[in-house]
Order: structure tokens, then C-alpha cells, then sequence
């Protein structure tokens, strides 16, 4: 069972934790009976007591070893002898605690249009993370003060990160951490496309794909794609990419690669290019995929769909840009020279697209992007918060999955386009997921939408 309320520590001695009358009943609770109550990675035996007062309240001693705050707004979660405290949220912004104080300011902004309800939010640092102790120091928000603390506090109930953790801290954390530290594992790309593959409403928007076993298979998919894409199984931004199309009037082949954000282009026999792969994959792990159609006037473009979980932890579409690669290239990266702009404004001009029309494939697009979310997160057993989605529109509007981007996915190209209310909204869209993965449930109302 579960409610909220206003909870204060109290100078008091003694294992009391006095809650209204009226809590007591609700979670058919006598008063006298001996519990475990828990703030995040820390829990303390308490009896609890009832009162008349409509705010509840823990002794000095207890809140000092649950390492609970003075006051604030929580909800209660009851079950089996044990009474839990929260939510208590958590953001592992950056490596070292001088750091902080910029992310928090960034936070403080998130707040005033998108106030948390319920428990605290703190923002941490690695090298704060006391593991030894289960703890951590932070900056701590409490919507009751609207204000932030540098405090003390047990492990949070989830934890949004935004760097790696080596392997005795990751896991440290998803021992103790009972909601969840979103976004921990890392998939290939194979590892994603076989997840995806056998979904029957996925599989038509998956390119053809293949393991590059570095065989002479190569001109096996030239015949059957008509031209191929190269990627590594891993690795981001476009890097170390190879397309390979047919050299016009000839069997000799075109190979293009990217070098120093430059885009370098062979003419190669097939007996050639084939050594010439060799030469420049060696023995790492690439996958071959079909290129699609997706060059207009010249420029390869693509499109960024930025996913979360909400505040009830289903998958929502937070937004979308365009992403449109220099003249030339064979990637839309910005480091290649490529652009972001307003995915409303690309499909309009690409496929010459009414608002309503452009509002309909939108909405498509979305569609596919968490269903996607959804089977991976399900085939693969790991908890996701968040995703960056690559996908494509051909020259028929139809929709390509192309990478689901899910360890560090770069939040700042709304900015790029000039949108800053996306960068925002992705933001406050990171403190709703940590809300519907913290393990205590939400209201769904309209400021939760």
C-alpha cells in the first residue's frame, strides 16, 4: 500500500516513527508494531506509533542512521514488515564534485517549469560515492524548500548516470540500488538488430543486415543490395563507416571512407576493394547493411528521435531533429560537416508535405521508435531509461530503424537546430524517467503528461 506525506525528524531518543492514525489504518498497521523502515540503501528497525497530528515524524536517532533529511514530502510504501521512505532520486552528473555546482544550476531550471512533487533529487559526483558505506555527499533539492543542500545521503532509489562506472562500483550499485541505474549495459549494434529482427512489426523497418565475417562475401551483397554500408559492430558519430557502390559504366567499384572528418573515395576493382576492406577493418567486428535511399540533392539525411519513459514508465517520444550531411558524405555527423535543423520543417520540404501530413508521419515515426524501445528493452532483460533513436525516411517515406543509440546520447543537438525547448524538455524528461523507475508509483495527471 502506499501514500505521502510530511515527514520531519524530531529531537527525540528512542526507535519512534509516529504516523497519523489514519496512515496506520490505511496500511492495516496496529499501532506498537515493530518495522523496517528504509530511505533508499539504508533501513533502521523503528515501532511505530500513532499520533493525531496529520504530518508524521522520526526521532533524531533513526533519521541520523537512515541519513534522513530534516523535513519533506514523501511517499510511503508499506509491505511485509517493511515501510519504505521516498522517492529518493539520483544523477551522476560528473566525475568530480567541483563540478557540481554548474550541473545544479542546469537543474534549478528544470525545477521551476517542471516541479518535482514528491521526495528529493540529488545531484553527486564519482568521487563522492562513499561505497564502502553504501553513501554518497550531493546536492540535494527538496521541492518542500525549493531549495538545494550539500548533505550526506544513503544510495538513491534510481540513479540517472552520465558516465561509466567501473565494474566494482556498477556492481555495488545495482546491488543496493533497488530501483534501477538506467542505461547500464551496452548493446552492438548486432546485439540490437537481433533483439529487433523477429518482431513482425519491426522487422519491415530494419535495413537487411549481415555480420561482416571478413570472407570474400562482399560482392554476394553488392548483387543482392545493389550497394553496401559498412559499420563497425561498435562505436558512434559515424566513425570508421565504408560505403561501397558500383562505379558507373564499369565492375569496378567506388569505396568511400571518412578520414579526418574528410570523405575519400577509390574507384577499386572488386578483387581490390576486397583487399582494400581488409586493410582497413583488420580483424575488428563490422556489420554490412543495405544502403538505403536516403540522399536528397545531394546530402544523406537522417533523423535523431529522442525517446524516455514517463512518469508511469511507459515509452513517449520527447522529440525529433533532422540531421543533414555535407554535400558529398556518406554520413549526416556534425563532425563530417553535416547540419541539425527542425525535423518538421526537413520532411515538409523533403516530400513537399502538408502540417497535417508531415503531423501523421510523425506520429508513424514515433510509433515505431517505442515499439522498438519497448522489444529491445524486452528481448534484452535490461532496464533502459532513455533512448536516442537513428532513423530514415527513403524516397517513399518509409521508415528505417537505423541505430538505437543508449549509453551517452548527445542531448545538446536540439540546440544546434535552434530548439531550445526540445534541450529542455529532454532534460526534464530525464527526472520523469528516474520517477516512473524509482519503484514508488505516480499520479498520472495532466502535469505528468
Amino acid at each position: 500500500m502506499n501514500g505521502s506525506i510530511h515527514l520531519q525528524k524530531e529531537n527525540q531518543k528512542g526507535q519512534d516513527f509516529h504516523l497519523p492514525h489514519s496512515l496506520l489504518q490505511e496500511f492495516a498497521i496496529q499501532e506498537g508494531t515493530p518495522v523496517i523502515v528504509e530511505f533508499g540503501s539504508k533501513a533502521a528497525a523503528v515501532t511505530l506509533k500513532g499520533t493525531k497530528a496529520q504530518n508524521g515524524r522520526l526521532s533524531s536517532a533513526t533519521a541520523d542512521e537512515l541519513l534522513f533529511p530534516e523535513e519533506g514530502i514523501f511517499q510511503l510504501q508499506y509491505k511485509r514488515g517493511h515501510l519504505r521512505i521516498g522517492p529518493h532520486l539520483g544523477i551522476l552528473a560528473a566525475n568530480r564534485e567541483k563540478y557540481l555546482p554548474g550541473k545544479v544550476r542546469r537543474f534549478n531550471r528544470v525545477f521551476q517549469d517542471h516541479p518535482l512533487q514528491t521526495g528529493i533529487l540529488t545531484i553527486f559526483s564519482l568521487d563522492s560515492i562513499q561505497s564502502t558505506h553504501t553513501q554518497l555527499s550531493g546536492y540535494m533539492y527538496n521541492p518542500l524548500h525549493e531549495s538545494w543542500e550539500k548533505r550526506l545521503l544513503p544510495y538513491p532509489d534510481a540513479v540517472y548516470k552520465r558516465m561509466s562506472l567501473k565494474k566494482e562500483l556498477k556492481a555495488d550499485f545495482d546491488r543496493h540500488i533497488s530501483g534501477a541505474v538506467f542505461n547500464q549495459a551496452s548493446y552492438s549494434k548486432w546485439q540490437v538488430y537481433q533483439c529487433l529482427k523477429d518482431d513482425p512489426s519491426l522487422s519491415p523497418h530494419l535495413p537487411p543486415t549481415a555480420l561482416y565475417t571478413g570472407r570474400e562475401n562482399t560482392a554476394d551483397w553488392m548483387n543482392q543490395w545493389g550497394a553496401v554500408f559498412l559499420k563497425p559492430v561498435k562505436g558512434s558519430y559515424g566513425r570508421k563507416t565504408i560505403q561501397i557502390s558500383p562505379f558507373p559504366g564499369s565492375r569496378d567499384w567506388r569505396v568511400q571512407t571518412r578520414e579526418n572528418n574528410s570523405s575519400i573515395q577509390k574507384r577499386l576493382t572488386p578483387e581490390e576493394a576486397v583487399v582494400h576492406l581488409k586493410e582497413i577493418i583488420g580483424r575488428k567486428p563490422y556489420i554490412a547493411q543495405k544502403r538505403l535511399d536516403i540522399t536528397f540533392d545531394h546530402h544523406v539525411i537522417d533523423y535523431r528521435i529522442y525517446l524516455h519513459k514517463d512518469r508511469q514508465a511507459q515509452w513517449k517520444a520527447t522529440g525529433w531533429v533532422a540531421k543533414t550531411g555535407a554535400a558529398g558524405s556518406i554520413v549526416s555527423n556534425l563532425a563530417g560537416g553535416g547540419q541539425v535543423s527542425s525535423a518538421e520543417d526537413r520532411i515538409k520540404s523533403c516530400f513537399s508535405l502538408t502540417k497535417a501530413q508531415a503531423d501523421h508521419l510523425r506520429e508513424e515515426v514515433f510509433s515505431v521508435c517505442c515499439r522498438a524501445a519497448e522489444r529491445l528493452e524486452k528481448e534484452s532483460g535490461t532496464s533502459f531509461g532513455y533512448f536516442g533513436v537513428d532513423i530514415a525516411l527513403d524516397k517513399e517515406k518509409k521508415i528505417w530503424l537505423i541505430e538505437m543509440n543508449h549509453r551517452y546520447v548527445d542531448d545538446r543537438l536540439p540546440l544546434q537546430a535552434g530548439d531550445d525547448d526540445l534541450y529542455w524538455h529532454i532534460q526534464k524528461s530525464y527526472v520523469d524517467t528516474l520517477q516512473g523507475m524509482c519503484g514508488f508509483p505516480q499520479e498520472h495527471n495532466k502535469e505528468n503528461q
